[in-house]
């Protein structure tokens, strides 16, 4: 009855992180029908991409350390709350600065659940099985993603754009009362006294402050891709919504498989993560100079772009799922996973800012330029972890 009970739970976390991501993703999937119709410019795209990213990057690192305090329940629910109800105000169209003030809560709220979920499977499990149910877990992004790309383009299609903010948030109030349901006798894991780290001390630690540069690094990608994808393809090569929605849904799909392959490609590298997101660099480097090249045909792009989603993925499992649990012991799970995450959208919202004026002056080459350049430093850094580690 037990695991029944936890399979339940797991799967309820599942949907509800998946649900998030469809409440994020609907701003790129109607980014090109709000720029045609001139509700909003490619120039505020980006600073909506950009708010986003920098809110969720403070908020991981504020409600990481909450959350090893909270009961999950209260933080998951409120977080699926405050999206759902931010979204809903969203497809209402206020002015821009509206917009943005809402879509900043819509990221403060969804950095309040990751951190609490990772809590709640390393409640339930024992170190080895969460460690390999929290490689399961982190498919829930590019699931998320999938679903987004698929839901939000026939709601756009159907019933128009504002319902592509306001559906995706009444599915994420929908979630959060199946959390208030099951999760309400799940507590974070107690250590004893003395052993928990504080934040500052965290701060301090060697392992923490290498991984930080290369988890900054890969958010340059990891979120870029998702805001810009729809937008690239209808500016470059000229197709409309529903043509652009088969090509980009490939990106997530190869994303999904990267993530399903995490547990493969962990044991290949000897269960040293750090290993698995050094070859994955290698990959984001490769495929990011094709389409460099002003000539690359949807095809290559497609491709290349879904090589670089799944090779971020396998970071993004790295840093934010695997590499904390090496801080259950001391109860810094949801710390250490907010202050990977802090890191992981600082790069992001910075990148996307700067992206957003560079695209509209220069062109896509630039921001794919800098993905290579990125990738080649952090593979130096990720060889000099590894080597620590020997």
């Amino acid at each position: 009855m037990k695991n029944k009970k936890s399979t339940i739970i797991f799967l309820i976390c599942y949907l509800a992180y998946t649900s998030i991501y469809v409440a994020r993703l609907n701003l790129s999937m109607a980014s090109p029908e709000l720029i045609s119709s001139q509700l909003l410019d490619t120039a505020q795209v980006g600073m909506l991409g950009s708010i986003f990213s920098v809110i969720y990057a403070f908020g991981r690192l504020f409600n990481g350390g909450l959350s090893d305090k909270l009961p999950p329940w209260a933080m998951i629910s409120s977080g699926l709350v405050i999206a759902g109800i931010s979204n809903i105000l969203i497809g209402f169209f206020p002015p821009f600065i509206g917009i943005l003030l809402l879509w900043g809560a819509n990221a403060y709220a969804q950095s309040m659940l990751w951190s609490s979920i990772l809590c709640i499977v390393s409640s339930m499990f024992d170190v080895q099985t969460a460690k390999k149910k929290t490689s399961y877990m982190v498919t829930s992004v590019a699931a998320g993603n999938i679903l987004g790309i698929i839901l939000n383009s026939y709601i756009i299609t159907k019933f128009g754009v504002n319902y592509a903010f306001i559906i995706p948030g009444g599915i994420t109030l929908l979630f959060a009362t199946l959390i208030l349901l099951t999760t309400r006798d799940i507590e974070c894991i107690k250590v004893k006294q003395g052993k928990h780290i504080t934040m500052a001390q965290l701060f301090q630690n060697k392992e923490i402050r290498l991984a930080v540069f290369p988890a900054t690094l890969h958010g340059m990608m990891k979120d870029n891709i998702s805001l810009w994808m729809a937008v690239y393809f209808v500016d470059k090569f000229g197709i409309d919504l529903n043509q652009s929605a088969y090509f980009i849904l490939f990106i997530p799909v190869v994303g999904f498989i990267g993530r399903m392959l995490y547990p493969f490609c962990y044991r290949l590298c000897r269960e040293q993560e750090h290993k698995v997101s050094m070859f994955s660099f290698v990959i984001c480097a490769a495929a990011a100079i094709p389409l460099c090249i002003g000539t690359v045909t949807p095809v290559i792009a497609m491709v290349c772009l879904g090589l670089i989603y799944a090779a971020v993925s396998l970071i993004n499992t790295s840093f934010l799922s695997i590499f904390p649990i090496r801080f259950l012991s001391t109860g810094n799970v949801a710390s250490v996973s907010g202050i990977m995450d802090f890191a992981t959208y600082f790069g992001a919202g910075v990148s996307s800012f700067v992206y957003g004026f560079l695209i509209e002056k220069f062109g896509y080459s630039p921001m794919y330029l800098s993905w290579a350049a990125v990738s080649l430093i952090a593979i130096g850094l990720l060889r000099v972890m590894v080597a620590r580690e020997k």
